[in-house]
């Protein structure tokens, strides 16, 4: 028997609307796993040319796409948001007879702007990193070629008042060309807001500070410093999601060092290389990350290598064992991020102009190269997961 042509649409009419019913909470779930970030990116630049850059990050995808570009700022090299990411503060890392200086910006997240608010002395020459501290009312800036530490109050609407304190270091470290006088590289607010962890590449030390967040001051703590091998120049950090340890990266020693930490008192449990022991060439070891978990550890080493070294992170000890490096694919890989789904690692190169994308194994640690944009001197990435 012959079927009726105008039926048999029909049904497939109604097949098609119970088929579209039944798989649109499959669509929804599925659309809230798309998520879109925001990637801020600081530079060396002159002032009169672009400098900060924000993109859109689709954690879906790996995908970017340029939104802004900010002018204005000499050297934008270390960027930080604000613990409500309403501002974004940016160095101005020079050295001329002023200094430094220190940018802060409004970040208004409906259009996908930054909006300059004012800027300050930075208390020192060739400021190189910065951070907030918890409460979101202090500025600290760490001035790498004068040696200096300084505290800028943040006001209401996220400006910065001048600084209420500076601290000079002082001293010099073994290596004549890199340590002929004090170097602050990283400061590093604790998680209960209680402590400041400064390193100085050139007096191989990581000095403790006690923190008033009332006042901003800074004192001295119990335990005023500790000391890492002559010449091996400390740098960036990392606390664990536990907060039970501390991992510090070392430039000129290619190392990390592991530490306990517990109330403002750091203790060194284990020291691991960078580079293969038979590696003698060019080197300088950058910067440090923890993956969300904290499971896996990954570091950067700049010069003839230029790779992020990957490592396990043993939970109940915090120490670290080595399972694996990759090329950063481009020339200086001087700062990377980690997406804070844990899926994506970017890295920043200062010397190639590039930004690489690598997809992550969430499971093993393993890295896999999914892409490459360009973007001059790129020093800097900051991702702000709204």
């Amino acid at each position: 028997m012959l079927t009726n042509p105008s039926i048999s649409s029909l049904q497939r009419f109604w097949v098609f609307l119970l088929a579209t019913f039944l798989l649109f909470p499959a669509w929804s779930s599925q659309a809230q796993v798309h998520h879109t970030d925001f990637l801020f990116v600081g530079t060396y630049c002159p002032a009169d040319s672009q400098g900060i850059f924000v993109y859109t990050f689709d954690s879906q995808t790996g995908q970017a796409h340029l939104l802004d570009a900010i002018s204005g700022i000499e050297n934008p090299s270390y960027l930080t948001l604000s613990p409500d990411h309403r501002f974004l503060y940016a160095v101005s890392e020079t050295h001329g007879p002023e200094g430094g200086h220190v940018f802060a910006y409004r970040w208004d997240a409906r259009q996908a702007k930054l909006h300059l608010l004012n800027q300050q002395p930075s208390g020192g020459k060739d400021p190189c990193h910065l951070t907030t501290d918890h409460t979101g009312k202090w500025l600290l800036v760490a001035n790498y070629t004068s040696g200096s530490i300084a505290v800028l109050p943040i006001r209401p609407d996220g400006s910065l008042g001048a600084p209420v304190q500076i601290i000079q270091h002082q001293g010099h470290g073994p290596n004549p060309k890199r340590q002929e006088g004090p170097h602050v590289h990283f400061v590093n607010i604790t998680p209960d807001n209680r402590f400041v962890l400064v390193s100085d590449l050139g007096l191989d030390k990581v000095f403790i500070y006690r923190f008033d967040a009332r006042t901003g001051r800074l004192t001295p703590a119990p335990q005023p410093y500790v000391q890492v091998d002559p010449g091996a120049g400390p740098r960036h950090q990392a606390f664990s999601p536990d907060h039970r340890f501390l991992y510090l990266i070392q430039e000129m020693g290619w190392k990390i060092t592991v530490f306990q930490y517990h109330e403002g008192q750091l203790k060194a449990i284990q020291t691991v290389s960078t580079v293969e022991p038979d590696f003698h060439g060019l080197n300088t070891a950058a910067d440090i990350h923890l993956s969300p978990d904290g499971r896996f550890l990954y570091a950067s080493n700049r010069g003839e290598l230029n790779d992020i070294v990957i490592f396990a992170v043993y939970s109940s000890t915090g120490e670290l064992k080595k399972i694996g490096q990759v090329a950063s694919g481009g020339k200086t890989p001087r700062n990377f991020v980690i997406s804070p789904d844990g899926r994506w690692l970017l890295v920043g190169h200062q010397d190639s102009d590039q930004i690489v994308l690598f997809r992550r194994n969430t499971e093993n640690g393993m890295l896999t190269r999914a892409g490459v944009w360009y973007r001059p001197r790129a020093v800097c990435l900051k991702i702000l997961d709204e």
